[in-house]
């Protein structure tokens, strides 16, 4: 017998009655088998938009094209990168335009110059007066404002850590967007992602962050903010699905992953293999370096004591060229892989 804690939540879709599998944050539900979108509720959302997502085979030549431009040494990379795991995930996002206008205020110093007087006895003895000009810290109250107007989105998932996941929200472009069609990815077999994060909470989230941007640019030009008011006008918010991918691949026996943008079927980031051969030829570029470097030191210490200005400047010139090699050979040795952005 099933205890209470094997007890899966679950959602009945108003459209065609399937049961969905729901989390217990879970505020806005997709249904995988007919694509309706609503609320827990059972309510239909507001405007509701997607981006069409390349198809698997799309994906895998995007995924070799970033290994063919970062294998470096690595030339058999391509050939022998193994695809152990390739999911497709519609993320859920929150999108709006948000009117932002801010009154603040507060003080910033200044330096002010202040005149004396002052007596003095010259070069024969005579007492004579002159004036000075000193500088001192004045304030200078400020009011002003700041007006913006800008696009905000936010992955409406709580805590979510998918690798790359951040870095892909950034290459979203709400231009490419279209209404939303389950017809047109469901042979895609997407996971589908559902919102922990409704619109009023998203709208409350938007209104905040736009608010703390807006007192840090205050802040940033005053000695001392009193006050910031800001009112903000969120429209046309929108509940965006966009198409992610997660590539899992073997390569020397050892696991490793890339972060890809389904629509356009780019690696957003991924990580690369470091070989054996290149540890090694890395681990003589540091040792090389490590010589260099005391050679150069070495050379600008005969230069100190002979007063020849040649070879100072040649040692330390040589001196940091070797601290870099050494410093970047070491580095790569230590790493298990280098991580780039597609």
């Amino acid at each position: 017998m099933g205890s209470d804690a094997q007890t899966v939540d679950m959602f009945k879709c108003p459209v065609c009655n399937g049961n969905v599998r729901t989390g217990p944050d879970d505020v806005v539900i997709t249904c995988p088998y007919c694509g309706q979108t609503s609320t827990i509720d059972g309510k239909a959302i507001g405007d509701h938009l997607m981006e069409a997502a390349k198809d698997e085979e799309d994906r895998l030549k995007g995924f070799k094209k970033f290994l063919e431009k970062n294998k470096g040494m690595n030339k058999s990379l391509v050939r022998d990168a193994e695809v152990v795991e390739h999911t497709l995930i519609y993320v859920p996002v929150w999108t709006a335009k948000v009117k932002a206008d801010s009154w603040y205020k507060g003080y910033k110093t200044v330096q002010v110059p202040v005149q004396r007087t002052e007596t003095y006895t010259d070069s024969e003895g005579h007492t004579q007066t002159r004036t000075v000009t000193e500088y001192e810290t004045g304030y200078v109250p400020v009011q002003d404002e700041i007006h913006t107007d800008t696009d905000e989105r936010l992955l409406a998932r709580k805590g979510a850590r998918i690798y790359g996941l951040e870095e892909y929200l950034e290459t979203i472009n709400l231009s490419d967007t279209e209404p939303y069609n389950f017809e047109k990815i469901k042979d895609l077999n997407p996971t589908i992602l559902n919102a922990e994060i409704g619109q009023e909470e998203f709208e409350k989230a938007v209104h905040s962050r736009v608010a703390d941007r807006h007192r840090a640019q205050a802040k940033s030009n005053l000695t001392e903010l009193f006050d910031c008011r800001t009112t903000t006008n969120v429209r046309g918010t929108t509940y965006l699905q966009a198409p992610f991918a997660l590539i899992r691949y073997k390569f020397g026996g050892d696991l490793y992953k890339c972060a890809l943008d389904a629509h356009s079927g780019k690696v957003v980031l991924g990580e690369i293999p470091i070989t054996k051969a290149q540890r090694i030829m890395w681990t003589l570029v540091g040792i090389i370096g490590v010589i260099v470097g005391g050679v150069g030191g070495q050379l600008a210490y005969i230069g100190y004591l002979g007063d020849s200005t040649g070879f100072i400047v040649g040692g330390i010139v040589a001196t940091i060229i070797g601290v870099i090699m050494s410093f970047f050979g070491f580095k790569v040795l230590l790493m298990t892989q280098r991580e780039k952005r597609g």
